[in-house]
């Protein structure tokens, strides 16, 4: 005879079901291009590239007297990446070579650039450490217009589809505590949300809603349209994560070494895990695949936790911290999922998403304070040492 279950006990297991479920079909970047810090407004860290592995170096470029802090973004054959010492870059993604640059005076690009893959609109969005957002001809790199905001730019731009078809929105938070939606071809500001402590998130984009992990202890739900905050859920002190947006539920950690799940439906914590060696920082964002939620910490590892219930599901150890985000995407011919993520120490690894194994490694000497960008069978990233690397499959 089968064993009776308890009403509870089914409703809890048809909860977590619904919650994997939900979480299947997320929202990534497409196969072509990286155009957003975390590659769509979902933020999962997912790209729909095949990676062939083992990944061979395509080329590497090093600028002397600086470093990069920032994802790159790519659209069509260009990477878009700013530097710490004030130049913003456009590279060739198949060479390396300069297109266009452009100089900040007494500034620096902390924080990933943002560009639209809208023909109509060829414009790359990014900010700097002064406050000052700047939209650039992705073409030319002439300045099309530019907004001041009273604080750092820490975190990348959003760039989403406005409500009824009325163009593009670009949304970009600022350390002066505030959120700013600005209409994407003229940079003219729509509406602006303030909270009581810095930003340094993206905007995360998901349902309408825009999210922020704030520095005021705080995730706040945002209404897209309006800029009315319709929901603030305590997460018990400051982050600067971006959260991955999946199904009903947003993902991230924070400084304290709290993991949380959030439901935003709900505006309620659905849970709440810690990494395995105690309270290490979580400074990189998450990635969502496979039903986990894949993230870096500063306790030199990367860890996997179920989007359904928050269990561990693998722990693999690293040679230095982890701030670098993770990018997660399929394996070429394989059943795979691969994660992407590389350390302070200066290794890249791919990951398998389900069990964590290295799948491929690669020592690149500098260390990575970002992760990777993903398009047209390129991997690319930009380390500490102010050196960008480009890798790809073998040649035949």
């Amino acid at each position: 005879m089968t064993p009776r279950r308890s009403l509870p006990a089914i409703a809890m297991a048809v909860t977590l079901i619904a919650a994997v479920a939900a979480a299947a079909d997320v929202e990534q970047a497409p196969a072509d291009a990286w155009p957003l810090a975390r590659g769509c407004p979902a933020a999962t860290g997912r790209s729909a590239m095949p990676l062939a592995l083992p990944l061979a170096e395509h080329w590497h470029r090093s600028f002397e007297k600086t470093a990069f802090g920032a994802v790159p973004v790519i659209a069509g054959d260009t990477i878009y990446l700013g530097d710490l010492d004030g130049t913003f870059h456009a590279l060739d993604l198949e060479t390396g070579a300069t297109r266009w640059t452009f100089k900040a005076e007494a500034a620096g690009f902390p924080s990933a650039a943002a560009v639209s893959l809208d023909p109509a609109v060829p414009l790359v969005v990014v900010g700097d450490d002064t406050g000052v957002v700047r939209a650039f001809d992705t073409a030319t790199g002439g300045i099309v217009w530019e907004f001041e905001t009273d604080g750092e730019i820490s975190g990348g731009p959003t760039i989403v589809a406005a409500p009824a078809a009325a163009g593009q929105r670009v949304l970009v938070g600022s350390q002066d505590a505030s959120l700013s939606c600005l209409d994407l071809a003229t940079g003219e500001p729509l509406w602006k949300h303030s909270i009581a402590d810095q930003i340094r998130c993206s905007p995360t984009v998901a349902d309408g809603r825009v999210f922020i992990a704030g520095c005021d202890g705080k995730l706040h739900v945002i209404d897209a349209a309006t800029g009315m905050e319709t929901a603030a859920v305590p997460i018990d002190g400051p982050t600067g994560t971006t959260p991955a947006a999946a199904g009903q539920r947003v993902f991230f950690g924070t400084e304290g070494g709290a993991f949380f799940a959030i439901d935003f439906a709900a505006a309620a914590v659905a849970w709440k895990a810690a990494p395995a060696a105690g309270p290490q920082a979580f400074r990189s964002s998450a990635a969502v695949a496979e039903g986990l939620a894949v993230v870096g910490t500063r306790g030199k590892a990367v860890e996997a936790f179920a989007l359904a219930d928050g269990g561990r599901r693998w722990r693999r150890p690293m040679r230095g911290r982890v701030d670098a985000a993770p990018l997660v995407l399929p394996e070429a011919g394989g059943n795979r999922r691969l994660a992407v993520v590389a350390d302070a120490a200066g290794r890249i690894s791919a990951l398998d998403v389900a069990t964590g194994e290295p799948a491929w490694e690669f020592d690149a000497g500098g260390g990575f304070s970002a992760g990777a960008a993903a398009a047209s069978g390129r991997l690319v990233l930009a380390s500490d040492d102010g050196t960008v690397w480009c890798f790809r499959a073998p040649r035949p």
